[in-house]
């Protein structure tokens, strides 16, 4: 049997060679929770890969209640979600993951003491797309 590679093939072998399948399943559950879908999904996923972070920093929550893959991926798909509301209300001002990263990823953040954060709107809208399969 000969599969076509379609865009959502494609983007399910993007996500199944970056992210570990118990991993997957764990931020699959924090988004349903959080009723983080569609294009938020994909969002989430992103950042989990441009964070990168390890034990208790998978998405680089610093908020140490986070201290578990699950509470990090829900209080990040709960940050999508509130900040996809606030933008939509906003009127829908330019790139979705732009206005998400200025929440998320401030850059001259006090955190930030190495400016990574300037690369974090890059970076998660390079795997978003890969993750899409654009």
């Amino acid at each position: 049997m000969i599969i076509e590679m379609t865009p959502v093939v494609l983007a399910c072998a993007a996500v199944m060679q970056a992210i570990p399948t118990e991993e997957f399943h764990i931020i699959s559950n924090a988004a349903v929770r959080n009723n983080c879908y569609g294009d938020n999904f994909w969002i989430l996923l992103a950042i989990r890969k441009a964070e990168d972070g390890g034990p208790g920093r998978e998405f680089g929550i610093m908020n140490p209640k986070a201290d578990n893959l699950d509470k990090q991926a829900g209080w990040a798909a709960a940050t999508i979600v509130k900040n996809r509301a606030r933008w939509v209300k906003a009127g829908k001002p330019g790139d979705f993951i732009k206005f998400l990263g200025s929440k998320y990823a401030p850059i001259g953040a006090e955190n930030d003491p190495t400016g990574l954060n300037a690369n974090w709107v890059r970076n998660v809208s390079h795997w978003y797309k890969k993750f899409k399969g654009k």
